[in-house]
């Protein structure tokens, strides 16, 4: 008998005899945005979300924990070190996802074989990772982790990750190790995005080491991109990691407002939507 042969609860199957059966990948998904809602779960209320038995369950846990999204502990299961920052990410990748795309792929087409260019931790460039694995001739100097796994597996992209301490947070590095190296590196274009954005304060961010890495990284660059979806335009935050002067262009997705639109265009921010 197969893992999935005792998919649905008898009780579940006779209250909806319609009810299909969920995939083993579907059950996982729903076992990490359970975890992703609370930190541990037991088997039995899995079984019993699920619709499966409880043996199929542990070797749902046993799957993910091989993963690394999990531990397995008596009766149940907790997240892990690794876990959390994968929900965490996985988390905010979500949130305005078809923006993030959207502006990512605009981004790439700025780029030319042969550049050196900076990307940050933030989700949006990793998006952007996932164009790039097949351009030739591409140094990339970045601080997030996720992106710098992502092109690993990039055939003819240089992958420079700039060290520092670890901001489990946003699953980036900050209070770089080595400063008199980074003013030694040359960067085409330095692609940034941001937790809130101003036309008063430009570029803020709720951590002042987050702010000061990537002001420190866009300072070596000719060009400052921001990357910066609709719902950035709102609230204002500790530290202003690039001044709006400073940004040579906005890309935004089309959802941004007209008043925010005319307040870019009045303070003679260039910007383009997507």
């Amino acid at each position: 008998m197969s893992e999935d042969d005792d998919l649905i609860n008898p009780d579940v199957a006779l209250l909806d005899p319609t009810l299909a059966p969920l995939s083993s990948e579907e059950r996982r998904d729903r076992i990490i945005q359970v975890l992703r809602e609370q930190d541990e779960v037991s088997v039995t209320e899995l079984s019993q979300r699920l619709s499966v038995s409880e043996v199929t369950t542990r070797k749902d846990l046993q799957q993910l924990e091989e993963q690394g999204y999990l531990t397995r502990v008596r009766g149940g299961a907790v997240v892990s070190g690794r876990g959390q920052l994968e929900l965490r990410f996985a988390a905010r990748q979500q949130l305005n996802l078809d923006e993030k795309r959207r502006i990512a792929a605009h981004a790439v087409e700025l780029i030319q074989p042969g550049n050196t260019i900076f990307l940050d931790g933030s989700t949006t460039a990793f998006q952007m990772t996932r164009l790039l694995r097949d351009m030739h001739n591409l140094t990339v100097i970045t601080t997030g982790l996720y992106a710098a796994l992502e092109l690993s597996f990039a055939p003819d992209v240089t992958t420079i990750v700039v060290g520092g301490i670890l901001r489990r947070r946003t699953s980036s590095l900050v209070d770089t190790l080595s400063p008199n190296l980074l003013r030694r590196l040359h960067v085409d274009i330095a692609f940034l995005s941001c937790r809130g954005f101003s036309v008063e304060q430009g570029m803020m961010e709720s951590d002042l080491r987050e702010a000061q890495m990537k002001r420190a990284m866009a300072e070596t660059a000719v060009r400052k991109i921001a990357l910066v979806d609709h719902a950035k335009f709102a609230g204002v935050y500790v530290a202003t990691s690039l001044l709006p002067e400073e940004i040579d262009l906005v890309i935004v997705d089309n959802g941004l407002s007209q008043n925010d639109r005319n307040a870019l265009d009045a303070a003679g921010i260039a910007f383009q939507l997507v």
